[in-house]
């Protein structure tokens, strides 16, 4: 008896609001995996452009794919989008696409053989950047501090033959970060659309009090949660193209060589990223203790505790000596 192992489905849950400039070729390249169990949750943020008419147009002319429209009634930002999207996701792995961005055909692939090897709760890729007409900027992103050779000599490196012929990826490398060793408050990925993340660490999120209010990014919040969690691992390989305009959140000037340059504003934000996602992860963990502790045993839920202490430095430490005294 010959025995047949079904393949793990993969939400694409593309967050949008004034796309409909990108969004197209965004859902197309979802549509154009070569990874064939998915599915595609669109969740509009009150677009005033024509979004929401691209978004329907594409999902009548493209029955073949299941697409899933979630309309908010009002503007709440990326963050309680995406959880929006994870409320009505199936697929046991989801994305967090930017409606402007364009995935690679082996996408999906490359990263759900890199989970189902590593079983880490975030994989993220390398990324190309491309400007408003599709022009290619970069082919190799500094984004990402892990994607050199000299970071992947203790790697894994996946070649075709690894896995079943349902995943049909060319030779890449990743290189796997223990969240004991790496601390989840630094950023150690590409941006928000070269990743996957487990649906089961998603749902944990579902839980946050006013997500609106917290004002971080929403992929540094998501990212820094699933590592912090399960680990992570990078992908040295380019599986998505990250668009550069002016209404995106990096608001980059043009690439000037070797060394990329922000705005003054969008810098703070980074600062201000750092600074607070230790904070409001701990009162996020602290504050749903029964959930944690009874998912993850109160063994597991103090070693939680204890990688977020570790991660603190003197300004912000007394944060958390005042929040255990509440």
């Amino acid at each position: 008896m010959t025995i047949k192992f079904s393949t793990p489905k993969i939400s694409f849950i593309v967050t949008c609001y004034n796309k409909a400039l990108y969004l197209k070729e965004c859902l197309l390249s979802i549509k154009e995996q070569s990874y064939v169990n998915k599915e595609i949750v669109v969740v509009d943020d009150c677009s005033s452009d024509e979004s929401v008419f691209v978004i329907e147009n594409f999902k009548a002319e493209n029955p073949d794919i299941d697409v899933k429209i979630v309309r908010n009634k009002q503007n709440v930002g990326q963050l309680t989008s995406f959880l929006n999207g994870v409320k009505v996701a199936d697929g046991e792995f989801v994305t967090l696409t930017d409606g402007d961005d364009v995935l690679f055909s082996e996408f999906a692939a490359a990263h759900i053989k890199t989970h189902l090897n590593t079983t880490v709760a975030l994989t993220s890729a390398r990324q190309i950047e491309i400007d408003e007409d599709g022009t290619v900027h970069s082919m190799k992103s500094s984004d990402c501090p892990f994607l050199s050779l000299e970071n992947f000599s203790e790697n894994v490196k996946f070649t075709p033959d690894m896995f079943s012929t349902d995943f049909e990826t060319k030779d890449f490398e990743v290189k796997v970060l223990d969240s004991k060793k790496y601390s989840f408050a630094t950023w150690h990925w590409s941006p928000s659309s070269s990743a996957v993340i487990r649906k089961s660490v998603c749902d944990y999120l579902l839980h946050l009090k006013n997500p609106e209010k917290i004002k971080i990014t929403a992929d540094k919040f998501i990212f820094s949660f699933a590592h912090l969690i399960g680990s992570s691992a990078i992908i040295d390989a380019p599986l998505y193209a990250y668009r550069r305009h002016g209404e995106n959140y990096s608001k980059a000037i043009p690439m000037t060589g070797s060394e990329k340059y922000h705005k003054k504003s969008t810098q703070k934000n980074y600062i201000r990223n750092n600074l607070l996602i230790r904070t409001v992860v701990w009162h996020f963990v602290t504050e749903n203790k029964a959930l944690f502790a009874e998912q993850f045993n109160h063994g597991g839920y103090i070693k939680i505790l204890n990688k977020i202490i570790f991660s603190f430095d003197l300004s912000t430490i007394k944060s958390v000596l005042k929040s255990l005294w509440v």
